[in-house]
């Protein structure tokens, strides 16, 4: 059965029934109850509905269907409370007296989904535009000029009091599904807004109909009438989700979802510039090596002459230090997927210095985000202190501060030339007789930058070079760890 055939006979059983009542005069006793079971068969079954699509359901869909099987329960307890009331008085007649109960679970059960739907605009608004809000400002003067003659009034029992409450809350549901639909009016999950907003408008008369009848500016019956549509309305809503598989948009998990592929993005290009690297240093850098190596011995074996060797030996040294580069390289590629993690900056550093066999010294502590390719980033630092500055002391200075982590790695050699400062991290960069791969600073550059940090180079009093990076601070003290 099609979702309008379902509307269509549950509002022609209601027409009907007042119908009859309205020219026929049914007894109190006999329609009454007939509305009253009416009420309670439709929104029973929009309890169990909208339980099952919130079990069936994930995120924020789950939630939507879990407040409206709160609200709906809540709303069947309340009309409970009624015709509990009724029958104790034993007055099939419905007065204010009968509605003692009804009005704070009534208002209760709006609670959690007012909440949701304030939740999800508040929780989307970056993403709203000043067109999305235009329903909603146009719709305040309706709903307030609907509710005047009943605002300015003194009440005389708690129940209309509290009544009034609920149009409040009425109203802000509907500014709030005003301005949703207005936002997804062009995507799937508009149908979810515009369905609930058709129920909530119709709530809204209901409940300004019922309030006039406390007053008793109208029948009773009008209000019961309205009350019940609205209810029909509502199981045809559920029963429309409940038919149809409708995605619930999320502008919020969108734009995480972009930005998670972007960054997936971006880690994908740095990993083909390193591959690319790595096929360029195999093919070109070490491939020359192993030429020049074969072109040595072959010479070799010709001439005997035994500063050949020497030669064959620094190509072979140049060769291994390619394919540590070649190594560091590949640990970047696999840390890459890692999380980062809190690490003990002190400890690292005390780790690295046992590989060296000049004077290290390390002062201070911090505890950084960052994995295991830290490591490389302090071996090169002090291994191009030692090689390239010829150094035979370096310190390691390590501050916490704010929000970062500063490591600043002190030579006192030759220092780098100002000229050359802005080009040491770039890829291959060579300068002077002890010029290696040009790869060390540049692994350097790019673990540091994976960690969101930043390196640089100072001068150091009298002489020498000072490198400081500059990453995230964990906030994890060192005794916890």
């Amino acid at each position: 059965m099609s979702i309008y055939a379902v509307g269509l006979l549950l509002s022609l059983f209601e027409l009907t029934l007042f119908t009859v009542n309205y020219y026929y005069g049914l007894p109190p006793y006999v329609f009454l109850p007939s509305i009253y079971l009416f009420n309670i068969i439709l929104v029973m079954v929009a309890f169990i509905a909208s339980v099952y699509l919130a079990r069936a359901s994930k995120s924020e869909r789950r939630t939507l269907f879990s407040t409206l099987a709160f609200f709906s329960g809540l709303l069947l307890l309340s009309i409970l409370s009624v015709g509990q009331m009724v029958w104790v008085r034993s007055d099939f007649q419905l007065k204010v007296e009968h509605f003692e109960y009804f009005i704070p679970i009534y208002l209760l059960a709006e609670t959690p989904i007012l909440g949701f739907f304030l939740w999800k605009i508040l929780r989307e608004m970056r993403y709203f535009d000043v067109k999305h809000f235009l329903p909603a400002i146009l719709a305040i003067p309706i709903l307030v000029f609907s509710s005047y003659e009943l605002v300015g009034l003194e009440y005389s029992n708690l129940s209309t009091f509290i009544h009034l409450e609920t149009l409040i809350c009425d109203s802000v549901i509907i500014l709030s599904l005003l301005t949703l639909t207005a936002a997804y009016f062009k995507t799937e999950s508009a149908a979810y807004y515009k369905s609930f907003l058709l129920y909530f408008i119709l709530k809204y008369i209901s409940d300004v109909a019922l309030l006039r009848s406390f007053r008793g500016w109208l029948d009773f019956d009008l209000s019961t009438a309205i009350f019940t549509f609205s209810n029909i309305v509502l199981l045809t809503v559920l029963y429309k989700f409940y038919r149809t598989e409708i995605t619930l948009l999320s502008y919020y998990d969108l734009d995480a979802e972009r930005k998670k592929y972007a960054e997936l993005y971006a880690q994908v290009n740095e990993l083909q510039e390193i591959l690319k690297l790595i096929n360029r240093m195999l093919r070109h850098d070490i491939l020359n090596k192993l030429q020049i190596i074969s072109g040595y011995v072959e010479t070799y074996r010709m001439t005997k002459r035994e500063e050949l060797l020497d030669k064959v030996m620094k190509a072979v040294e140049e060769s291994s230090s390619y394919i540590d580069k070649i190594r560091e390289l590949e640990k970047i590629v696999l840390t890459m997927s890692e999380k980062l993690k809190p690490i003990n900056m002190r400890e690292v550093a005390e780790e690295v210095a046992k590989s060296f066999n000049i004077e290290i010294n390390i002062k201070g502590s911090c505890v950084a985000m960052a994995d295991g390719a830290i490591y490389s980033v302090l071996e090169n630092l002090i291994s191009n202190a030692i090689k390239h500055g010829r150094t035979n002391r370096v310190d390691i200075i390590l501050s916490e501060f704010e929000d970062d982590c500063e490591i600043r790695v002190v030579d006192y050699g030759v220092g780098i030339p100002l000229e050359i400062r802005g080009q040491i991290f770039k890829e291959s960069f060579k300068y002077g007789e002890t010029g290696g791969t040009g790869l060390g600073l540049y692994i350097v550059k790019r673990v540091v930058e994976r960690y969101g940090g930043k390196v640089w180079v100072e001068d150091t009093k009298p002489h020498g070079a000072t490198f400081v990076i500059r990453l995230k601070a964990a906030r994890v003290k060192l005794s916890e760890r």
